[in-house]
């Protein structure tokens, strides 16, 4: 059922509609930060009244709990163990009454106008599933870094209609707190698998794609907050086992993608997406054994990375990764894999300085 609410303008007895939208804020640990991305729904131009907040704790033993009891019933709170971002999606889409879901990371902030450029989009175009739009850095402090994170990085903006294949490529980046679905979309996708443990954001949004069409809006309407272990994939991470595990989570995720498009019935239209979604799974399980001090296991998975060969550049990517694997230590291989992190991310963050104002829209 649609859950609309109306109001009688001028004389003309005009009807403005307004959709019933829930924010789903899953939230692990992140007591420094849930109240600024709380405050950011609340201080929103949307009306108040079609807004759902919904926060799902994850078992954080940090203070969360502390702030959540003061927003009372202006929000409903989920308490659980420590299951996992999938997991605690899962909970606030079970209670979620809105028919458009959007989620927020708990570290994240959104522009005033989000909400209401958002609902404006899905009311005017009735076929679309899927609305994004671009997002900024904020630094942990709240200052901004970077006005244009997807453009600093190389992403493609402005992509609208069927997009699965740039999602699945990563040419649209996955953030889940610039991406809103209708509740069919939602629904059709959930419950997200909970083994997943790392790229849950890439795995929703590319599955919610599949047969639906998308818009976007070109405005910045959020900002990303940059702190330790988020900044990259894997730039904040201390010691090689750590970056193993973050390693090793992806390469599951983007195989539970992969088995789950060749369940599609139009799978031939993603073939040879899902060809470099295996290359980039075996690429990064050999690195999870690597860095896991699991070499044998690394050597054992080298002849399915060069099955998956099918250009020269894959070929050159191959060779590289085999003379990583065989020659390389372990605590050499951490350190490259950390230096060109953090080189990639200072040069993207010294392109340019923001003026994005997430206070006054």
């Amino acid at each position: 059922m649609r859950n609309f609410s109306y109001e009688l303008q001028d004389d003309n007895q005009m009807k403005t509609e307004y959709l019933l939208i829930s924010v789903i804020i899953p939230t692990y640990n992140c007591g420094s930060f849930i109240s600024a991305a709380i405050e950011s729904v609340f201080r929103q131009t949307y009306p108040a009244e079609s807004i759902e907040v919904i926060v799902v704790d994850d078992g954080s033993e940090d203070n969360t709990s502390e702030i959540l009891k003061t927003y009372g019933e202006r929000s409903i709170h989920i308490h659980q163990g420590n299951e996992g971002i999938a997991s605690a999606r899962n909970r606030g889409i079970s209670v979620a009454r809105g028919e458009i879901i959007t989620f927020l990371d708990a570290d994240d902030i959104w522009c005033p106008s989000r909400l209401q450029r958002i609902a404006e989009k899905f009311i005017s175009e009735e076929c679309t599933g899927i609305v994004y739009h671009p997002i900024a850095f904020v630094s942990r402090d709240g200052v901004i870094s970077c006005s244009n994170f997807l453009k600093a990085y190389g992403y493609r903006e402005g992509v609208y209609g069927e997009i699965t294949k740039e999602l699945i490529t990563g040419r649209i980046f996955c953030g889940g707190s610039s991406f809103v679905f209708r509740r069919e979309t939602v629904e059709r996708i959930f419950p997200l698998p909970e083994d997943i443990r790392g790229g849950v954001d890439y795995y929703m949004t590319v599955m919610a794609s599949c047969d639906e069409l998308a818009e976007y809006v070109p405005d910045i309407l959020g900002a990303y907050r940059l702190r330790r272990g988020n900044i990259s994939m894997f730039a904040g991470f201390e010691t090689p086992n750590d970056l193993s595990r973050v390693y090793g989570d992806f390469a599951h995720t983007h195989l539970r993608v992969c088995q789950r498009l060749k369940q599609l019935e139009n799978v031939r239209n993603y073939s040879q997406e899902i060809d470099i979604l295996m290359r980039r799974h075996i690429h990064e399980l050999i690195f999870s054994h690597v860095l896991g001090g699991r070499r044998y296991d690394a050597i054992a998975a080298l002849p399915f990375l060069f099955r998956a060969i099918d250009s020269p550049l894959a070929l050159v990517l191959a060779i590289s990764i085999l003379v990583l694997t065989l020659f390389l230590p372990k605590s050499l291989f951490y350190s490259v894999l950390r230096l060109k992190a953090k080189v990639s991310t200072a040069m993207v963050l010294s392109k340019e300085k923001a003026e994005t104002n997430f206070d006054k829209d």
